[in-house]
């Protein structure tokens, strides 16, 4: 079982990932693998309503210059995720 958290926050270690920290060691203790992602420092797209997406069937934003596939994809192997 794994729980992936997502941050927020633009501040790495700041309030919200301490709230997050405390949660995911809860968590561990019980045996769930668990990570923190950090997005709330990073550029994101916003989305182009393009629809290739769609049209593709891949599962990608074809606007590849942010992490936003790869984190689509850690939401889709997580059994839990915490924003």
């Amino acid at each position: 079982m794994k729980v992936v958290a997502f941050n927020g926050s633009p501040h790495k270690k700041g309030n919200t990932y301490h709230a997050l920290k405390i949660v995911l060691d809860e968590l561990e203790k019980e045996g769930i693998e668990t990570e923190i992602v950090q997005v709330g420092n990073k550029k994101i797209s916003g989305c182009l309503a393009c629809n290739k997406c769609i049209k593709e069937r891949n599962e990608k934003c074809t606007i590849d210059s942010d992490k936003v596939n790869t984190w689509i994809q850690k939401m889709k192997m997580a059994d839990g995720i915490l924003l």
